[in-house]
């Protein structure tokens, strides 16, 4: 049996995480602290290349912002881009 290796993220919030983390709403999976809905990508592989590429296209510390936030639900990014730079006193550009 091969494991599920999806990486699932927010709709609504700004949670991430792998899909075995997910609670569910009934049907669906969902965000296990809010219990919105979730998209999904194949893989990390996959992630990880989306979050690098958005920070090449001139977004510095985006992948360290999103390496931090995962498991962690906002309501928005602009909140979770307070929350990032309060505790890690680094920026992040989006």
């Amino acid at each position: 049996m091969t494991s599920d290796t999806r990486i699932v993220y927010g709709a609504r919030c700004t949670w991430w995480d792998s899909i075995d983390k997910v609670a569910h709403n009934g049907l669906l999976p969902c965000c296990p602290h809010c219990g919105g809905v979730l998209y999904e990508n194949r893989d990390a592989k996959e992630w990880w290349d989306s979050v690098d590429a958005f920070e090449a296209k001139g977004h510095p510390g985006y992948h360290d912002f999103i390496e931090w936030l995962r498991g962690k639900c906002f309501p928005n990014k602009d909140a979770a881009k307070a929350a990032y730079e309060s505790a890690t006193r680094k920026l992040v550009a989006f």
